[in-house]
Parts: structure tokens; C-alpha cells; sequence
């Protein structure tokens, strides 16, 4: 086993309070462990909305609303045991085949406005 970081930077662009922007990472298998939201100075933290998910099939990991306050995130997924109608495991991590887009609504045009640090758990 081993973790690799990839990051990337997502550039709004459009008026104030409503730019928005997306960027993608690609080419790993694994398990995401968590991801650092590094947002710039000047985003507004009242409207910024931000959301990964994966990018081929869809399906949101993390949806952040009307903040841009740095963070460490570690997202995990809810099982539910369909029989029981329960959750059966809430500390599982999501797995990774497939690309990963950050995305950014309501916020002003900024060059990297917020930067997502991912950090994965590569099973070799």
C-alpha cells in the first residue's frame, strides 16, 4: 500500500457571486482518504458552493455550501444493508476508478479559487 497527493485548481470565471468553475484529476485506482479545500483569499464565504464528485458515472462524494473556509475533509460513504434497511458501515471510504471534478457555483472570478488537496490510498 502506499498514498499518493494529486491536486487541482479550479478558475471561476463570470460576475461576482456567480462565477463559477470545474476541474478534474484522473488516472488512479484506490481509495480516497481525504481532500484539503484550499480556498483563495478573497472567495466569498457566504455563496461559494463546492462539490466533487466523480466524473464518468456522476455521483456526489462532498458538497460544501456557502463556505470558503480552508478544511480538511474526510468524506465516507453511508452502506446501507437494503434487507435491514439500515446502515451498515458509515466509515467506509469511497472508492477510486474513475476521475474526480471539483466544482465551484456562486462565486467571483478568481484564478484558483479554491485549490482540492487529495490524498489516496493506492492498494498495490
Amino acid at each position: 500500500m502506499r498514498i499518493i497527493k494529486r491536486s487541482v485548481a479550479v478558475t471561476t470565471v463570470g460576475s461576482a457571486g456567480a462565477a463559477l468553475g470545474s476541474g478534474t484529476i484522473d488516472g488512479m485506482m484506490g481509495q480516497l482518504l481525504d481532500v484539503y479545500l484550499d480556498f483563495h483569499a478573497d472567495a466569498p464565504g457566504g455563496t461559494t458552493d463546492t462539490t466533487i464528485a466523480y466524473t464518468t458515472r456522476g455521483g456526489n462524494i462532498l458538497a460544501v455550501s456557502n463556505s470558503a473556509t480552508d478544511a480538511l475533509i474526510a468524506p465516507r460513504q453511508k452502506l446501507v444493508d437494503n434487507a435491514n434497511a439500515a446502515i451498515s458501515d458509515s466509515h467506509a471510504l469511497f472508492p477510486m476508478n474513475q476521475g474526480l471534478t471539483v466544482s465551484v457555483a456562486q462565486s467571483d472570478a478568481l484564478t484558483a479559487c479554491v485549490t482540492a488537496h487529495f490524498r489516496i490510498l493506492i492498494l498495490d
